[in-house]
């Protein structure tokens, strides 16, 4: 079997049509999403765990920074990706 990718997106558009959520496939396994505190300030944060992962970084706390930093910079290309991507199908009509 392929390995998994490291983030994947999620979303429930039924259920909870405002949000998208980040799955980090390896371990710590969790669920982050973008939150926006208001029109200039958003930042990713967890939003469930499915392994602790304050416990997984407790020696290392800086691995936790630098792993939501990549999961930021891979949200950010993905929304870019979304973006340019609609760009195309515009383009093709």
């Amino acid at each position: 079997m392929a390995q998994l990718p490291k983030f994947l997106i999620a979303d429930d558009p039924v259920n909870d049509p405002e949000n998208e959520y980040i799955f980090h496939t390896q371990t710590p396994r969790f669920f982050a999403k973008r939150v926006e505190e208001d029109e200039e300030t958003a930042y990713i944060d967890i939003v469930h765990e499915y392994d602790n992962v304050e416990e997984f970084f407790k020696d290392a706390p800086e691995k936790k920074i630098e792993l939501l930093e990549q999961l930021e910079d891979w949200y950010y290309s993905y929304m870019e990706w979304l973006e340019d991507d609609g760009d195309d199908e515009e383009d093709e009509e």
